[in-house]
């Protein structure tokens, strides 16, 4: 296991981390910028990272006692509450010249996670009650067969990644105590665990039905079961049919010490050319939170192999504001996941892992 050392050269590179995210908030005008491009600059702000960015930031404030995380969780709420559509739903894509795009599924989801964490810091505020509003939207919207026919990245295509939907709904649901938020994100996971292959992986969690799914959308899917399966105390419904996928996925970061391929099909053939620092993060983030419920040290360890490759491609030192801290989509930059950029997501999903891997870590050293 790592050293004490180990741990404090962690912590630089969530300051910077951390940093990098709020400077990426003052860029947006509230809103986090989407990504960062040595090419472009600073993209318009994006409704859907900056939701799920704002528990990042919560649970910086409460573990490194930094105020003003809170203070930008804060003012990226407010800034999402001006966004939100009167029927409840989210806009998809980027703001861009104010002018909202339609209604999105993915997007609302990821701004109900912001917005329950807001709820839990002010119960008093507005954050319970935009919460609600989202997930009812949400729920209204499926099928029987646990599909949604709007609000679509694509039309009629419904990933299996949107079991990082079904999460956020559950957590609505936990505050709010609505049964047919419930039901409809019980729905939708049944039909994604269906889906699953004689291969441990599951049919369509990637962007593009048929084509190789980033190692990003693979952990989305993965840690949207995983979640579910906890709020609703159901580990053999949720949790075990990613329990192969899992297994795969942690001996390969084992053996490749770190590092990923950035994509693979179906039958787990590797696009092996790049890595993807997104989906490196948020695997490790999967295996903390399955060793949780193991307590198998071989799972800390890949974690740690995962997170030190992102660490690896960090710039933490001797770079201008807009670059230090940030996390690029792939590593190589020019990589097929978010060619040339360094997208928002990607610093969140890494303060995320380093923080649990630290408090694992030193809960390991306590022992």
């Amino acid at each position: 296991m790592n050293s004490p050392q180990s741990t404090f050269r962690y912590a630089e590179h969530l300051q910077a981390t951390l940093g990098w995210l709020l400077h990426s908030i003052e860029a947006g005008g509230g809103g986090s910028s989407a990504h960062f491009s040595p090419l472009r600059g600073w993209s318009a702000p994006y409704p859907e990272t900056t939701g799920y960015i704002i528990p990042t930031l919560l649970e910086a404030a409460r573990t490194q006692k930094d105020q003003r995380c809170q203070e930008a969780a804060l003012r990226a709420g407010q800034w999402l509450l001006s966004l939100q559509c009167p029927d409840g739903a989210w806009p998809g894509g980027l703001y861009v010249g104010g002018k909202p795009q339609g209604p999105s599924v993915f997007n609302t989801a990821q701004i109900i996670d912001g917005m329950v964490a807001l709820a839990r810091l002010q119960p008093e505020g507005p954050w319970m009650q935009a919460s609600e509003r989202a997930a009812g939207w949400l729920a209204a919207g499926v099928d029987s067969a646990g599909l949604w026919q709007v609000g679509n990245y694509r039309n009629g295509v419904n990933p299996s990644y949107y079991a990082q939907v079904a999460w956020p709904m559950l957590q609505a649901w936990q505050l709010s105590g609505d049964d047919a938020v419930r039901a409809a994100a019980e729905r939708v996971l049944a039909r994604i665990v269906d889906l699953r292959t004689p291969h441990g992986s599951i049919a369509g969690w990637g962007f593009d039905p048929g084509k190789p799914a980033f190692t990003h959308t693979i952990a989305y899917t993965l840690r949207g079961l995983i979640e579910s399966a906890g709020a609703l105390e159901n580990w053999a419904a949720y949790g075990q049919p990613c329990e192969d996928a899992l297994e795969r996925l942690w001996r390969k970061a084992e053996f490749g010490n770190g590092r990923l391929p950035g994509a693979f099909h179906d039958d787990w053939r590797p696009v092996n050319w790049y890595t993807c620092l997104t989906g490196n993060a948020q695997v490790a983030l999967c295996l903390l939170r399955i060793e949780q419920r193991a307590n198998d040290l071989r799972l800390v360890n890949a974690a740690t192999k995962l997170v030190d490759s992102v660490c690896a491609n960090q710039r933490i030192r001797g770079v201008g504001d807009s670059r230090r801290g940030a996390v690029g989509g792939s590593a190589p930059l020019w990589g097929r996941y978010m060619f040339m950029r360094y997208p928002n997501w990607a610093a969140k999903y890494h303060a995320d892992a380093l923080m649990m891997l630290m408090a694992r870590l030193e809960e390991e050293d306590a022992r």
